[in-house]
């Protein structure tokens, strides 16, 4: 596929609005975990009001999700992430102000972190339908891939530049900075003029039940969704157990940075090979590329050479991110435009459902042994993975010839 091709949705304004939006976003994101957590603990000095502050952060979160999804299904979706970005400009700005004044209380700092965390349960699931608007049908795994990108690139680069604005102008500035990030986010999608769409008003627990039953009726969705449970119960319990495999040998923290880098390397090619590597089937393939996630399991249970568990991490990242773009070509394919952020509220909270019990899980792991335990769960990860491809729903999704990308005309020749 041609470069062209590739950013073919950049060509579109409707997703040019929402592409530079996201990537203002997130690049003001990007700066918040440092600066937060440098601005709380000069602030109080206090470890336990950081985990206070940043827990509430993520438990509205999680909690609104699914009210999110129904929003962002009964209103036009550019509406409900302008209202989202105007939220988080304010609690951002605010945080920020009330650190650089030197006025910063826990409970202030507690309340405008609860605001952030529920303003992104209603952008969170807003986003795969906005992209289904906004980019044209036959890009949407193109769509999907550069906005993946954009992530792992402000990803990197974010929080390297959050450490030297907390070291040179403060932490309290690098929020406020997070804050008119969301305020140019929501300018820019303010631009956005898609057709309006009529919804007959039902109640909220109905439309949660609907969401619900999209999803069971479904075999390989409801079916990936608890794969993709297990397998971040799985890679939950590798980023604990890994530094534990590796505290006991020479160099084990050099090795175990080296490891991470690699795998934030792999993350980054996976997505961009998802710009350019279409497959027919949606998800045969990808489900069977997550395989080699256990090469690197093996890696660590061995004790096998830094430079081969460096090798199997990037090829790890890989395998973590390309299928995500053709995971989200298939939600926007095949799920009713109406129902499509309650879908992906289940699938978020579904995904990450058994990531407090990895938390649990590790401490006993530890205790009978790294090695032995990262052997168990590298056979149970592929049993579970080889278990959703007998589902035929899974194995036999194909991708629809209205999304099959639009050959780029040849070039013109001289007479």
């Amino acid at each position: 596929m041609r470069l062209g091709q590739m950013i073919a949705p950049l060509r579109h304004a409707p997703f040019r609005h929402q592409f530079l939006a996201r990537a203002i976003s997130l690049t003001g994101s990007s700066l918040a975990p440092v600066a937060v957590a440098f601005g709380v603990l000069q602030a109080t000095g206090s470890a336990g009001d950081l985990g206070w502050v940043m827990a509430a952060y993520s438990v509205p979160m999680l909690i609104l999700m699914l009210v999110g999804g129904v929003w962002a299904d009964r209103l036009p979706r550019h509406h409900v992430m302008i209202a989202a970005d105007l939220t988080r400009c304010v609690t951002q700005v605010a945080f920020g102000l009330l650190l650089v004044t030197g006025h910063a209380s826990l409970w202030a700092m507690v309340a405008l972190q609860a605001l952030n965390g529920a303003a992104q349960a209603f952008a969170h699931p807003t986003t795969l339908g906005l992209t289904a608007a906004t980019a044209p049908p036959e890009s949407l795994q193109q769509a999907n891939a550069l906005l993946a990108v954009t992530s792992d690139l402000t990803g990197i680069a974010g929080p390297l530049i959050a450490g030297t604005l907390t070291v040179t102008i403060g932490a309290g500035w690098a929020l406020i900075i997070d804050g008119a990030s969301f305020l140019g986010s929501a300018l820019l999608l303010s631009r956005l003029h898609l057709p309006p769409v009529v919804r007959p008003e039902r109640r909220f627990l109905t439309e949660v039940r609907d969401g619900f039953r999209e999803v069971m009726r479904r075999d390989w969705l409801w079916s990936s969704i608890a794969y993709f449970a297990v397998f971040n119960l799985v890679f939950t319990l590798f980023l604990v157990l890994g530094p534990v495999r590796l505290a006991g040998v020479p160099n084990g923290a050099l090795s175990w940075g080296a490891i991470m880098a690699a795998l934030s390397v792999g993350t980054l090619c996976g997505n961009a090979l998802a710009l350019r590597i279409m497959p027919r089937y949606l998800l045969r393939w990808p489900r069977l590329a997550e395989l080699l996630l256990l090469p690197m399991i093996v890696a660590l249970a061995t004790a096998a050479p830094v430079w081969i568990m460096v090798a199997a991490a990037l090829v790890m990242g890989v395998i973590m991110t390309f299928p995500d773009a053709l995971w989200f070509t298939a939600l926007q394919q095949e799920i009713p435009e109406e129902a499509i952020s309650r879908v992906s509220s289940f699938d978020y909270l579904g995904s990450f459902a058994l990531r407090p019990l990895a938390y649990v899980l590790a401490a006993g792991l530890v205790a009978v042994g790294a090695s032995g335990s990262l052997w168990v769960i590298g056979a149970v990860f592929a049993v579970v993975t080889l278990a959703t491809l007998a589902l035929p729903g899974t194995r036999n999704l194909e991708r629809r010839p209205a999304m099959e990308p639009t050959p780029e005309p040849a070039p013109a020749t001289a007479p």
